[in-house]
């Protein structure tokens, strides 16, 4: 019975493992920087949301990046349901350099619209105002 249960744990605890992403450590770095207001990305993420969005993080390497195998791309994607019942999708994007530990924000799409900042910021306004 005990070599069943010792064989049980040790697939549980490789099931755990294994769920936890490669990307997990830099989607937790990224949320926590203040890259955008001094606010974290995180917060900044939420209030974009709203009541009525939520917000999914996810990470990978960026082809922009391929040549420089220390990056890290992490976007934060909102989907929100606007007081007209309108579906909108903004994307921010992070790079999270793991040699120099800096992240920097590297660019909003709003719809599938890249967006350059002043327009970027604009729409988000706008967004909070629908």
């Amino acid at each position: 019975m005990g070599k069943v249960l010792r064989v049980a744990l040790l697939v549980l605890l490789t099931a755990g493992v294994a769920a936890c992403s490669k990307y997990d450590s830099d989607i937790a770095t990224v949320k926590a920087a203040k890259s955008l207001t001094d606010h974290t990305n995180e917060e900044v993420a939420m209030q974009i949301a709203g009541a009525r969005g939520k917000v999914t993080w996810n990470a990978g390497r960026p082809d922009k990046y391929k040549d420089n195998e220390y990056i890290v791309g992490v976007d934060a994607t909102i989907e929100k349901t606007t007081r007209e019942g309108n579906k909108r999708v903004v994307v921010l994007s992070f790079v999270n350099n793991r040699q120099t530990n800096q992240v920097a924000f590297d660019g909003v799409t709003i719809d599938g619209q890249p967006q350059d900042i002043i327009g970027g910021a604009l729409n988000l306004l706008l967004m909070q105002l629908e």
